[in-house]
């Protein structure tokens, strides 16, 4: 990786651990339980205390079910912060736009994202092309990242998984020598089981908001309890930042479905979809 590269996306990872804060909330009773059929996340919304949903997503899907749209509404500043909409081109092959696309293999599992570093200015932005492979369980193993083409990975995330949940990521700048960038150590809450949650990847550099609502593997059965995470500057081995978050007040329904929870402590970037007090609601089929 070019050394303004690497330092870009340190630049870019703190920056985004820095300008979350802590909030105090009151989360609406939570709905009814529903019919114990198949369901998946739908909505996220983080409560802001006194003010309503600070921040929601929103996931429309068709009738197999793929996801067709995604938004994400900061009702705070009244204004639409991002939106998607999934194009299936063919069975494998899913377009956002005229520079991104998901390739997906026969278990409908991204293997492949094609995007820019900087959508706000495409034609002057890098080409990012990350790649996914997946263990014999089904779950996600390897991340790398293709930076312009490069022979080489200009970063890979190897993910660790104890009793089937993701315990530790480590990423590392594969083209600088294998130097550590990132490495974070998550635990669960062995007392709850829970279906179709939200994934834990404390790594998401290419958006949190689509491991939300694609297929990147299974997904943990037990929610988060803790999770910290490690920033390393690659070339002196520094620790830049540490960010430690605390899961805990998850209300689950009678067919394990999580239907809130409160992360507190530092913003995980992997992960932030949830952060505060959080609602999840979910489409069932």
């Amino acid at each position: 990786m070019r050394k303004s590269d690497l330092k870009y996306f340190i630049v870019v990872i703190i920056a985004l651990s820095s300008c979350h804060k802590g909030i105090d909330v009151q989360p609406p009773p939570p709905p009814p339980p529903r019919d114990d059929t198949t369901c998946i996340i739908s909505t996220i919304s983080q409560v802001n205390s006194n003010m309503g949903t600070a921040s929601s997503l929103t996931v429309t899907y068709d009738s197999r079910p793929r996801v067709t749209r995604l938004i994400i509404y900061d009702s705070v500043n009244n204004k639409k912060n991002f939106e998607a909409n999934f194009n299936y081109v063919t069975d494998d092959s899913v377009r956002l736009d005229q520079y991104q696309y998901f390739k997906l293999d026969a278990n409908g599992r991204v293997i492949r994202f094609v995007t820019k570093s900087d959508l706000s200015d495409p034609a002057n932005a890098d080409d990012y092309t990350f790649e996914y492979t997946y263990n014999n369980q089904e779950y996600l193993a390897t991340k790398d990242l293709y930076i312009n083409g490069s022979l080489l990975p200009n970063l890979s995330t190897t993910y660790t998984y104890t009793n089937n949940l993701l315990t530790k990521c480590i990423m590392v700048a594969v083209s600088s020598g294998n130097l550590k960038v990132l490495e974070s150590n998550s635990t669960y809450d062995s007392s709850i089981k829970i279906k179709n949650w939200i994934y834990t990847f404390p790594d998401a550099i290419e958006g949190s908001m689509y491991f939300t609502v694609l297929n990147f593997g299974k997904r943990p059965s037990n929610p988060l309890k803790q999770m910290v995470t490690e920033i390393y500057d690659p070339s002196s081995g520094t620790l830049l930042d540490k960010w430690i978050t605390n899961y805990s007040n998850y209300q689950i329904d009678q067919y394990g479905y999580v239907l809130s929870g409160e992360a507190s402590g530092d913003f995980q970037q992997g992960i932030a979809v949830f952060y505060g007090k959080t609602n999840f609601g979910y489409d069932c089929h």
